[in-house]
């Protein structure tokens, strides 16, 4: 799954991409990750209907009950699996209301298991091809805690089934996140979608159209800061695809 990604990008940039005016707010708080750790629930920009906005990663739906139950609920929802998003509590709401959003990326890492034991593996970094700015698809969601009025803004992450590619990498679970492909943005975002028009949208992106090479074992390291722009680099070991 999805758990660990990319996001250099400036707040310009993405105004750009997008075509659209992000808050000033936003310019104050946002900053850039080399590598973002899901687990750390990091504010990020993220594209809704309604324009650009900062969220947490890791969905907490609005029923839940207390601050304490909403950190350990975020924890199992930073990825949605798409196929089974419609039977899912947590995502129910948040698609009956179509609050779809657009997840804005550079990249995303994964880990290649080397051995049948499951004991050596290696990371790998993966993006689209000529194309700095990408969408993975999500959903959104906002909480109040009641003990303190403060609401916070919360988002997951869809995945699918890997494409060959994927499958290459991420050889044990076999899964990817929902890349939406440029043409098809604006209508991830249209509220008016069916069931069927929503599960249509979240398909394996195109292997050709991405790039993925062996990092360093930085960025899991306990010692070292991974987000920094070395845990972007390329190393000789492991395949290149």
């Amino acid at each position: 799954m999805c758990y660990h990604g990319s996001k250099t990008y400036q707040l310009d940039e993405l105004e750009g991409y997008y075509k659209v005016v992000g808050e000033e707010s936003i310019r104050e708080q946002w900053v850039p990750y080399y590598h973002e750790n899901g687990f750390d629930h990091h504010l990020s920009p993220i594209l809704t209907a309604e324009g650009l906005g900062l969220f947490h990663w890791g969905l907490i739906p609005w029923f839940t009950k207390t601050l304490q139950d909403a950190t350990q609920l975020r924890i199992r929802t930073l990825n949605c699996i798409s196929e089974e998003m419609f039977d899912k509590p947590s995502y129910r709401d948040s698609l009956k209301e179509g609050k779809r959003c657009l997840v804005p990326m550079t990249g995303f890492f994964e880990w290649k298991w080397e051995d049948s034991k499951g004991k050596e593996k290696t990371p790998y970094y993966i993006h689209v091809k000529d194309q700095k700015i990408y969408s993975a698809a999500g959903l959104y969601s906002s909480w109040k805690d009641k003990a303190t009025d403060q609401v916070y803004h919360t988002y997951t992450v869809l995945t699918t089934k890997a494409n060959p590619l994927m499958e290459e990498i991420h050889n044990s679970k076999k899964r990817m996140p929902v890349i939406m492909p440029r043409e098809f943005e604006q209508d991830w975002l249209n509220p008016g979608l069916t069931q069927e028009d929503v599960l249509a949208l979240c398909q394996p992106y195109d292997s050709g159209k991405m790039e993925a090479y062996p990092i360093s074992k930085l960025i899991t390291s306990r010692k070292e800061d991974s987000n920094v722009p070395k845990v972007l680099e390329r190393v000789e070991t492991g395949r290149l695809f």
